[in-house]
């Protein structure tokens, strides 16, 4: 089997009411494109037959449908699809397609010029919200992304946004390595970017925000301050050396 350009990696949770148009929108792309591309869900222990909707919503066309036992963290859902993944570039989005996967275009352009890792901001000129978080979220995002900088890694201005792309040998050193299962794990991916020396190229996106998002503030963002410190100990105690135990290395994985 040939391998494709591009992987699009969708980590899934009981979202078997939001997939339909989203799996539609990205397999009309994908089936416009001059090149191959693959599909892969990733479903985390969903329990309303999210993996049967989107294996019947992507028949067809190149997919796989990955099925954690049971519910792991949004975290551990990349993880699992990233590290599968086949593409000589892989991307991965929210189930709710709040980035368009039309964006993707883009950012195969950035990765053409040599860029790495290209990650979406909503947070620089040339981004367009078209509808915007609630202001209790949005500057709780503000404290994430201030905390982030200082604790984890620099330069980043939207750690957060759900769309972000890397080139297969940058996806290779970074994803087995990431611990993270809950909403820490955008800040640890990114960390590990740039600890092993891949430059992070941020695009201004569209972003709409969905307000059926499952974030519960309070409890996740105690989580994800919780996450950051162990970012902090782990890189301070050498745990993400290259040379350590990739974390992918002892993960149950997915069923297909």
């Amino acid at each position: 089997m040939n391998r494709p350009r591009l992987s699009v990696v969708i980590p899934a949770y009981n979202e078997s009411r939001r997939l339909p148009p989203t799996l539609a929108a990205v397999r009309a792309w994908a089936e416009s494109k001059p090149f191959a591309a693959e599909v892969v869900i990733v479903d985390d222990g969903s329990s309303d037959g999210t993996a049967d909707v989107a294996r019947a919503a992507l028949a067809g066309i190149e997919h796989r449908v990955l099925v954690h036992e049971r519910n792991r963290g949004k975290g551990a859902g990349i993880r699992t699809g990233m590290c599968a993944a086949r593409g000589e570039f892989v991307l991965f989005s929210d189930a709710d397609l709040s980035t368009p996967i039309e964006e993707a275009d883009r950012f195969l352009e950035e990765h053409a010029k040599g860029a790495p890792v290209v990650i979406g901001t909503r947070k620089s000129a040339g981004a367009n919200v078209l509808r915007r978080q609630h202001p209790v979220r949005e500057n709780m995002g503000k404290v994430f992304t201030w905390l982030s900088n200082r604790l984890v890694c620099r330069g980043i201005s939207d750690f957060t946004c759900g769309f972000k792309s890397f080139r297969a040998d940058a996806c290779a050193r970074i994803f087995p390595y990431q611990r993270e299962d809950g909403w820490a794990y955008d800040s640890e991916i990114l960390y590990l970017a740039q600890a092993r020396g891949f430059p992070v190229k941020e695009l201004p996106v569209r972003w709409t925000n969905d307000p059926s998002t499952r974030v519960r503030l309070l409890r996740d963002a105690i989580g994800s301050f919780a996450g950051l410190m162990r970012i902090r100990g782990r890189a301070a105690f050498g745990s993400y050396r290259e040379t350590a135990a990739p974390a992918a290395a002892a993960d149950a994985g997915a069923a297909p």
